[in-house]
């Protein structure tokens, strides 16, 4: 008896040895040892190698013996489904850097049609300013773009304002406001027409400077 239960930890304990050393492959061998393990018992119960039940005698070391067996099966399937959950937060490998990422921002970076602020346009306020303007009705989601509902100029001063501070400056002599370049960044004009798919937005804006 104690024959068959060492022999059964043993392999229990390569098995789980191999997937250590083999993480990437872990759970693969942990389902085929399984798998081996409950087939292999069947078969040769079935075939009549094995006689678990000899005589009526389902005390004998034979049957304890395919009982563990079955158990050590059933506990490397347990733990290869473990892995597998495990993994959920698993690690991502994108342009050499790796990240890791849970399973559902995942999801919410590979849904379609989501639009995906990146590079300069990624800022805290852009995503912020973006958010309330769509709850506005200025703008909403088409795709992976934006769709502006307003003019060009209102495009340009909103995103004006996000990327380089431009702000409105108040004249007590004309008695109004004139628009006012900030100097925060560089106005990202290439991108935000792509994100938008309106063309000229750097333009639109800076025919605009200086003017009420």
């Amino acid at each position: 008896m104690l024959q068959i239960i060492f022999l059964v930890i043993g392999l229990c304990i390569i098995v789980l040895a191999l997937s250590f050393a083999f993480k990437r492959y872990a759970r693969l061998i942990l389902w085929s040892s399984a798998i081996t393990l409950f087939a292999g018992t069947l078969l040769l119960v079935g075939v009549g190698v094995i006689n678990p039940i000899d005589e009526d005698n389902s005390g004998s070391t034979t049957f304890w013996g395919t009982i563990i067996t079955l158990i050590s099966g059933a506990a490397l399937a347990f733990c290869a489904e473990m892995l597998k959950e495990g993994n959920k937060g698993r690690i991502k490998v994108q342009n050499g850097n790796i990240t890791e990422t849970s399973i559902s921002e995942e999801q919410s970076v590979g849904d379609e049609g989501a639009v995906v602020l990146t590079g300069m346009l990624n800022t805290v306020l852009a995503v912020k300013v973006f958010a309330k303007a769509i709850e506005a009705g200025y703008m909403s989601e088409k795709d992976s773009h934006y769709k502006w509902n307003d003019s060009k100029v209102l495009l340009a001063y909103m995103c004006g304002r996000i990327y380089c501070g431009d702000k409105p400056v108040y004249s007590d002599t004309d008695e109004k406001s004139f628009w006012k370049f900030g100097r925060l960044g560089v106005f990202p004009d290439t991108e935000l027409s792509n994100l938008f798919e309106m063309p000229d937005l750097g333009q639109s804006r800076s025919n605009r400077k200086d003017l009420a």
